[in-house]
């Protein structure tokens, strides 16, 4: 590559005809940088960018961005557009300072239509279930996963569907970042940067008369119970967390500090759901120029915990909640019928299903 600027526009072009989900630029001890790429969950080295064109590319990408080059000991965040390297809408950029020199995560939009909650591979009865918590009046439904296991994805949706099916219903959304629009819903974005964090966007999203409040993320204590509290107000409030099983959830709110008594009569329902890889039938795993590493595409395993009087009387009881879809059963039935692997089972689950 004959100059930095040269790099990123070849990275930008190699991230177009892929489908990558997130890009980050790793510095090096030898003052390179190393482009990696998330594609289907799993981190991939795709290329070097040497230490000759290092800093002029970066320094490429912060122009794009609008960030000030000359700082470099501080954390920045900026947006890039997308579209001029055939890249559909922004891509968001986070530069962060580490003792190698700077890092530069970039989170690339989200291509192609919505998919509908069936695409994605729920169970037939848990899209059922789903749907009809999306029509409750009140309550906190609550969806768990690491990064990248779809979660923002499944709200989308099922919001979408909501949103086209019961126009009367005002849905308003607290994101960060929001990497995907979609009409008839007020989305707001998270700049925590800015003194416009979860808790204070929760807060001021109360006043604005919507049925449907999204928290994209539940961080802390207090985000936590102003949520659980506007749910019990006549909100539909569905928010994300990272944790564990379904069965992890309840002990973390309580160990985070939310009181007992006013979460368990608040929740509906908690969904934690995981993406398999699914085995490429093209070339029976074997690896080709169509698929990644033998595999291609994602399904969805969840677990599905519906909270009702009886559920909450056994939480109560200090209890764990019954699951109405097992995500070690559906990954077992994956393997079985050859659509994946236990590799794949151990390396998402950590355990062979």
């Amino acid at each position: 590559m004959s100059s930095g600027s040269d790099a990123i526009d070849a990275l930008f072009s190699l991230l177009a005809a892929g489908r990558a989900s997130d890009l980050v630029l790793e510095p090096r001890d030898d003052g390179s940088l190393d482009a990696v790429a998330r594609v289907e969950g799993v981190r991939r080295s795709i290329t070097t960018i040497s230490n000759e064109h290092a800093t002029a590319a970066i320094a490429r990408l912060k122009a794009l961005a609008r960030l000030p080059a000359y700082i470099t000991t501080e954390p920045q965040d900026g947006r890039i557009d997308g579209r001029s390297f055939g890249i559909p809408g922004d891509i968001r950029l986070a530069v962060f300072p580490t003792v190698r020199g700077q890092r530069i995560a970039m989170r690339l939009p989200a291509i192609g239509a919505l998919p509908d909650p069936e695409s994605l591979g729920f169970e037939p009865r848990v899209v059922t279930h789903l749907r009809r918590l999306m029509r409750e009046p009140d309550g906190i439904v609550l969806i768990t996963g690491p990064t990248g296991s779809g979660k923002t994805t499944t709200i989308h949706s099922l919001l979408r569907e909501l949103a086209s099916e019961r126009p009367d219903r005002q849905i308003l959304t607290l994101e960060d970042p929001v990497e995907r629009l979609i009409p008839g819903i007020a989305q707001a974005e998270i700049k925590a940067h800015t003194g416009f964090g979860f808790q204070e966007a929760l807060r001021s999203a109360l006043r604005q008369d919507a049925d449907v409040l999204v928290v994209g993320e539940v961080r802390d204590v207090e985000t936590a119970t102003t949520a659980v509290r506007a749910s019990l107000s006549g909100h539909l409030v569905v928010a994300t967390l990272h944790a564990g099983r379904a069965s992890e959830v309840v002990p973390r709110l309580l160990d985070m500090g939310v009181d007992r008594d006013l979460l368990i009569p608040a929740l509906r329902a908690i969904l934690s759901q995981r993406l398999l890889r699914l085995a490429h039938r093209g070339c029976h795993g074997a690896g080709c120029g169509d698929c990644h590493g033998g595999y291609l595409g994602r399904r969805v395993v969840t677990d599905l915990a519906l909270v009702d009087h009886p559920a909450r009387q056994r939480l109560r009881d200090g209890h764990d909640l019954d699951l109405t879809a097992d995500m070690d059963r559906q990954a077992a039935e994956l393997v079985d019928s050859q659509a994946t692997d236990r590799g794949e089972v151990l390396r998402v689950l950590g355990r062979a299903g």
